[in-house]
């Protein structure tokens, strides 16, 4: 047989049969252990219910498990609550919006009938209804000239 690159590595390699793409480092054989485990939950039913019951049995066999992993790694645990409040928070804005939108209806995003605000400075345009991803935008006025 001849070398091909591995799909984890994209190192060439010798496979065994023809149905192998992944090399046999450690780190590869995890990635693709774990897109079969992907896959495996995405389309078998039973298997998604007995990962749930284990780790279910899991937790009420270590019930201070992650009680003990915060008292042991306090930064990671400022961050995920950080992070958690921000999710949080996101996920009331999306049920606000979703709300309004079917009250009001969706307005435009440019759409401004004022020019009494300054809206100088750094914004970021976070996407509440359009798939999109957030943008860091600058905005600055520019004087009207009236001559």
């Amino acid at each position: 047989m001849e070398s091909i690159p591995c799909a984890g590595c994209s190192i060439f390699f010798i496979p065994r049969n023809k149905c192998q793409t992944f090399c046999s480092k450690p780190g590869c054989q995890r990635v693709r252990k774990t897109l079969w485990q992907r896959q495996k939950l995405a389309t078998d039913p039973e298997y998604e219910e007995g990962q749930h019951l284990a780790q279910n049995k899991w937790l009420q066999n270590n019930p201070d498990y992650w009680k003990d992993y915060r008292s042991g790694h306090p930064e990671q645990a400022d961050r995920n609550r950080s992070l958690q409040k921000i999710r949080n928070m996101k996920n009331r804005q999306d049920q606000t919006v979703c709300k309004l939108s079917k009250t009001i209806g969706i307005a435009k995003m440019d759409a401004r009938k004022h020019r009494e605000y300054n809206l100088s400075g750094e914004y970021w345009l976070v996407p509440t209804v359009a798939k999109m991803d957030a943008v860091k935008i600058f905005i600055t006025s520019v004087p009207v000239d009236s001559t």
